[in-house]
């Protein structure tokens, strides 16, 4: 583990131990740890879960900007931020009320918290126990030959301990061929049977807890449901002119947020429209390549004006390409492609957005009235967040003079005006260094993400947050 984010995890366990609360980190030996790996989470057992959020936001150890309640198997997924040498960097907490997989539980939280043991500064559960959790996890996930070393370490820590557990879990024979290969380290009949020994498990806990695996599917069906309904994904849109930084600024921001989503999207606007479909089919065409396109392939093709010195559309072919615009935007991109990425926790970040149309409609040859324009952009969903990345119109020039300088400057005013009437806009000044730019972007986002996360969390307290129109 990184040493800014091993630090951000020391002021979290001496923040819950201030408290009096006890936790106890799984998988968290030194010697063969997967918390060490700066790219996994860290699993923790807490004696009451639904108290972290509060002690870590009291404690002000870091910003929760993410906070993913589950149903059974980690109650909280925390995602911790803070800054460190300008940069942000993010700590994964999952937390558990103890070892539980698919419903059931295999050994209760107070159990693994009464014979924990001190390891460095935290804490980790009895050799017994954690080889315990331990195997009965990589039974669930998957065994490999390091894992499975692992599992030997552990269980030649405290044998007798061990094979009393493995008792309670499997039937004589099975409980017979893990000991033995936990005691020898030869592991290879165990991975030539690790289906049945699952299986065999699995049959043994559904017969002692016949409601668990019902519990768990309607529990899988609440959260989804939850997640409909508040997606934890985050959708951003930049704007701003030709010279600007838009694509460098989303670029950045993508690679340096990345760690606190499932994934992350990059658009040039939202695609997949018959519009665009229909364009692309036209180009290949005419120009004789190939015909079809995938979705990454129009994801890559920038929502640019038409060329310029054609004149706009008459009136009913204006309000006609209006009207698909709309469908574009709210339809086939936001409904039928952003909008299951954001409830699959997914960072969407767009460098054009439907406000570029009421900037310069003449680039888009929209010939109608201004009004309406607006007024059907009252109907396009909106972002969570809009930043407009505004430089003066010198600066501009100097980095991309192809537009004239009296074009770049009205641009630059009307983008102004149009995020004025935005309550989830943000002005960030793209003239200072590009580092700073980038900095002042990540801190917009992440502070609302953060406030978000605690309307969540406490939505009674934080419902007359001056923060809550962000």
């Amino acid at each position: 583990m990184n040493t800014f984010k091993e630090q951000l995890f020391r002021d979290v366990v001496t923040s819950l131990d201030r408290a009096g609360h006890k936790i106890c980190v799984l998988h968290g030996d030194k010697a063969h740890s997967e918390r060490y790996s700066a790219e996994k989470d860290v699993d923790v057992v807490s004696e009451d879960p639904a108290q972290v959020p509060r002690i870590l936001s009291d404690g002000k150890v870091a910003s929760i900007v993410r906070a993913f309640k589950g149903a059974q198997d980690p109650v909280y997924t925390l995602y911790l931020h803070r800054q460190c040498n300008g940069r942000p960097v993010f700590l994964e907490l999952d937390i558990w009320a103890g070892c539980r997989r698919k419903g059931y539980v295999f050994l209760d939280g107070e159990v693994l918290l009464e014979t924990r043991r001190e390891v460095e500064y935290f804490w980790v559960p009895s050799p017994e126990l954690e080889f315990t959790c331990y195997l009965l996890r990589r039974l669930i996930k998957g065994l490999d030959e390091a894992r499975a070393q692992r599992l030997s370490e552990l269980y030649n820590e405290d044998p007798s301990g061990c094979a009393a557990q493995l008792a309670g879990f499997f039937p004589k024979a099975e409980a017979a061929l893990i000991k033995e290969a936990a005691r020898s380290g030869d592991w290879k009949l165990v991975f030539s049977q690790i289906e049945r020994l699952r299986q065999v498990m699995l049959k043994k806990m559904s017969h002692e807890q016949p409601l668990g695996k019902p519990r768990f599917w309607l529990s899988e069906i609440r959260t989804r449901l939850r997640a409909c309904v508040q997606p934890e994904g985050l959708m951003v849109t930049f704007l701003g002119t030709d010279g600007a930084g838009k694509s460098t600024v989303t670029a950045r921001v993508e690679q340096d947020l990345a760690p606190v989503f499932s994934s992350t999207k990059r658009y040039h606007r939202p695609v997949a429209s018959p519009l665009r479909w229909m364009k692309r089919y036209r180009t290949g065409s005419r120009s004789g390549g190939h015909v079809g396109a995938s979705a990454a392939d129009l994801d890559a093709q920038p929502a640019q004006p038409d060329p310029p010195g054609k004149p706009p559309h008459n009136l009913p072919v204006s309000l006609l390409k209006l009207g698909l615009w709309w469908a574009d935007f709210t339809v086939f991109g936001y409904l039928l492609d952003v909008y299951p990425r954001l409830v699959g926790s997914t960072f969407v970040l767009l460098d054009r957005y439907y406000q570029d149309l009421l900037v310069h409609p003449h680039g888009y040859r929209y010939g109608g009235p201004l009004w309406i324009a607006r007024l059907v952009g009252r109907f396009v969903p909106r972002p969570h967040l809009v930043i407009l990345l505004d430089a003066p119109a010198e600066v501009i020039q100097a980095r991309k003079p192809e537009l004239p300088f009296e074009e770049t400057a009205r641009q630059r005013e009307a983008y102004l005006g149009v995020v004025e009437e935005l309550p989830n806009a943000h002005v960030v000044d793209t003239s200072q260094p590009l580092d700073a730019v980038v900095d002042e972007a990540e801190r917009i986002i992440l502070e609302y993400m953060a406030q978000r996360t605690a309307q969540r969390l406490e939505p009674k307290k934080l419902r007359s947050s001056p923060l809550n129109n962000v």
